[in-house]
């Protein structure tokens, strides 16, 4: 079996802290705090591996069955099969002048614990995680946060992706 890294369940605990009644950002028809696991498998087809995280799963699609776009994806599913987040890997290298061009300027910068640099968009449910070269690394769409919901040390980095199958 391979092991799948997971983003930090963490943000989890956030998506309960969003605003009621606000939705998050859609990311490829699926919304989450709306979405369910059944709405990502009838969009998507059977993920490439699952994950248990306690009663949590993670719906994670990469190699031969990544989004397109994606170099993987992850889906984080609660306990009553509700969307929480969505870990977005690109498969393009995006800077941080595409991100301001898709999101806008206003986000909020902060740090992981090894320094890269993360934009937070709030209102918008998305978190923004660069590479240390500034590229991103990852995306995570979520229900949108309260402004003061979390603090910024609860960012943690993306792990690395999930290993590729062997070739």
């Amino acid at each position: 079996m391979r092991s799948v890294h997971l983003l930090p369940l963490a943000a989890l605990a956030l998506a309960l802290a969003a605003p009621a009644g606000t939705l998050a950002k859609p990311w490829q028809g699926i919304t989450p705090g709306a979405s369910t696991r059944t709405d990502v498998v009838t969009r998507f087809g059977e993920p490439s591996t699952q994950g248990k995280l306690g009663a949590r799963t993670a719906l994670v699609y990469r190699d031969d069955r990544a989004i397109v776009g994606t170099r993987q994806t992850q889906f984080v599913v609660r306990d009553d099969a509700i969307i929480a987040e969505i870990n977005v890997f690109p498969a393009t290298q995006l800077d941080r002048d595409a991100v301001e061009g898709t999101y806008g300027k206003g986000a909020q910068k902060t740090f992981t614990d090894d320094f890269r640099s993360v934009w937070i968009y709030r209102a918008l449910g998305v978190t923004v995680f660069f590479t240390k070269d500034q590229l991103v690394e990852a995306i995570r769409f979520q229900p949108p946060q309260a402004p003061a919901a979390v603090p910024a040390q609860e960012h943690k980095a993306p792990p690395a992706e999930a290993a590729p199958a062997a070739r």
